[in-house]
């Protein structure tokens, strides 16, 4: 009887240690399989959410440089700053100043709908021109210290604009007085209140680093408000690079959101926009449950089971049976996966024949399971001669580096060419041979896309889609090393039109873009493809010319350009004639930088004015002839 007890009290142990080691192998494995599915769902989640504000971020550097570009038009108008000059000479009265200079700018505040006020300070910080609904004035201390433009939002009365201060400087680079100009914010508005497109509850916020201000947009009334950073926003702003895009997790010891944050206006700002942490999360956390909720309701059925099954041979395979199970759990907790990912994944034998899809392949690709299973993925993808090629290489190499990573193209069901962001792993059967790969993909042909867009932003003119002035001098700097390396010849040609004020002025500005879109695409058409032609702002072009035999060639193109935009611009059936003057800078023997030949296609530009326009001029006279 004793032995009968000891064999029963054996067994109900080895029951209970059964049991209890199923219940553990199934929360190890729910673990195990929930914590790289979340990492997933969240790395994922976090990217396409930061790409959102990159691209709000770069829709607001777009309206800042808007802003500015508009404000530099305005102050940049020749004769209104002639007669300014004359009065700082002390060569006329302020009154007369007032009268010349008051229907020009408030006929240039009725040109800008975004445009609400013009206030034109003298050189002392004197009003001289107060035009629409002006703002906050600047401390006038510091307007002898401002050397470019500095914009702003202010609070006004309650309400909140923009206001970007430009000095007005002569021809000889001297302050003679300052422009103060004041904007509508509601693009600002729209565009703040775009954030709540990424998240329902996301709050978006325009931190000014230099203050530690913060803007944003009040619940109550739907406007612009100015607060300190503190109040506003519940945490992590301490943490956050200024310089860079990203996301910064709350603090566990505090309530607060999840930050994502990216730079405004080459990092003077940030944009900010703030989520909840739980109902920003709450999808992939959701997407966890039913998966976590399987294993945990298997889990019962699954040690009953084993117990009754253990019973009559429990001494002896007791070891195999808790094996079968954690095999057949595992199996399970794999399907689960497999089907409910949101990551394309499909298996191919070792000659690239698709033999397994899950859901997520069909909804990014087009193609059903019934249709691809069997057949090659080159004749399925459209994939050429050297994709095929690429594809056969990589996977050779995963025998040394077991996986891959990395971006392949291809064709969905529609035909359209897709960018997959994607991973190969191979598997190995019993003998040490391959059989199978497994490729797990996701479609970033928009990702792509916009990247490239918003590349394509950063360094062209928004008006006529030319080089700008950042990308023009990174090319000029490319040229000269090209031509210091090879002992070339280079050229720049500074060009200012010609009464194009004047056209502005009689006709609006709306003209004024068409006029100088037509200017780009004549010098597009003139130019060589090698040769490069950007615009600087307002009514400056800049060419930059290599390969040349001699100087003297840079005067030819230069009489070209003076041929091609003195010809008569026909513009929704008005007539209109400009000019152009041209500086020529010549490398080497001129400068060593481009700063310094786009200085001196600059001085040689004004020399050609003073000459009577329509010419051109070297810097240098003795390296050429006009």
């Amino acid at each position: 009887m004793t032995e009968v007890n000891a064999i029963r009290l054996i067994r109900r142990k080895a029951m209970l240690l059964a049991i209890l080691g199923i219940f553990v192998s199934g929360v190890l494995v729910a673990v195990v399989t929930a914590v790289p599915m979340y990492q997933s769902a969240r790395e994922g989640l976090e990217r396409s959410t930061l790409m959102g504000v990159q691209a709000q971020g770069a829709a607001l550097d777009n309206l800042v440089q808007r802003y500015e570009g508009i404000a530099r038009q305005i102050t940049s108008r020749t004769e209104i700053r002639r007669h300014l000059e004359r009065y700082v000479d002390g060569e006329l009265p302020i009154g007369q100043l007032v009268s010349f200079t008051n229907p020009r700018l408030a006929e240039a505040l009725e040109s800008e709908p975004a445009l609400r006020g013009i206030k034109r300070l003298g050189p002392m910080g004197e009003v001289i021109v107060d035009q629409g609904d002006g703002g906050v004035m600047p401390d006038l201390s510091r307007l002898s210290d401002l050397h470019g433009i500095e914009s702003q939002l202010v609070r006004v009365d309650g309400t909140v604009i923009w206001r970007t201060i430009v000095p007005i400087v002569d021809d000889l680079g001297l302050r003679v007085g300052t422009d103060v100009m004041f904007f509508e914010v509601d693009n600002l508005v729209d565009l703040l209140q775009r954030t709540r497109t990424l998240e329902p509850s996301a709050r978006g916020f325009l931190v000014d680093r230099d203050v530690g201000r913060v803007v944003g947009i009040d619940p109550a009334s739907g406007k612009l408000v100015i607060s300190s950073a503190r109040d506003v926003l519940s945490g992590g702003v301490s943490r956050i690079d200024p310089t860079e895009s990203g996301v910064v997790w709350p603090n566990l010891d505090r309530e607060s959101g999840v930050l994502f944050h990216t730079p405004v206006g080459g990092g003077r700002c940030l944009l900010l926009v703030e989520a909840g942490f739980w109902t920003f999360y709450q999808p992939v956390i959701m997407r966890l449950l039913w998966p976590l909720g399987l294993v945990f309701l298997l889990l019962p059925i699954v040690a009953w089971l084993s117990a009754r099954a253990l019973r009559p041979v429990l001494q002896r395979l007791t070891e195999q049976s808790e094996e079968l199970e954690h095999s057949a759990g595992e199996l399970r907790l794999a399907a689960s996966v497999f089907d409910g990912t949101g990551e394309a994944i499909m298996i191919t034998s070792p000659n690239h024949r698709l033999l397994r899809v899950n859901p997520a392949f069909t909804r990014i690709t087009g193609f059903e399971a019934g249709e691809v299973v069997g057949r090659p993925m080159t004749d399925l993808f459209q994939l050429d001669e050297a994709d095929s090629a690429r594809l056969d290489a990589i996977c050779s190499r995963l025998g040394r580096d077991h996986s891959w990573e990395g971006e392949m193209d291809y064709r969905n069901r529609r035909g359209e060419r897709m960018t997959a962001l994607q991973t190969i792993s191979q598997v190995i059967d019993s003998q040490g041979r391959v059989s199978h790969y497994i490729h797990i993909f996701n479609d970033i042909t928009e990702t792509k896309a916009a990247q490239r867009q918003i590349r394509h932003l950063a360094h062209h003119d928004a008006l006529t889609d030319l080089p700008n002035r950042a990308s023009l001098r990174f090319r000029i700097e490319q040229a000269i090393e090209r031509a210091g390396v090879d002992g070339g010849r280079m050229a720049v040609l500074f060009l200012d039109l010609d009464f194009f004020k004047d056209v502005n002025d009689r006709l609006g500005h709306a003209v004024g873009d068409r006029l100088l879109r037509e200017v780009a695409e004549r010098l597009r058409q003139l130019l060589r493809h090698e040769d490069t032609v950007g615009r600087l702002g307002g009514d400056e072009f800049l060419i930059l010319l290599e390969g040349l035999p001699a100087a003297h060639f840079a005067g030819q193109v230069a009489r070209k350009v003076i041929e091609v935009l003195t010809r008569p611009f026909v513009i929704d059936g008005e007539s209109i004639q400009i000019g152009v003057s041209v500086g020529i800078a010549v490398f080497p023997g001129q400068a060593v930088d481009a700063d310094g030949l786009i200085g001196h296609a600059d001085a040689a530009m004004y020399e050609a004015k003073a000459a009577g326009r329509d010419t051109y001029r070297y810097f240098d006279r003795g390296a050429g002839t006009a």
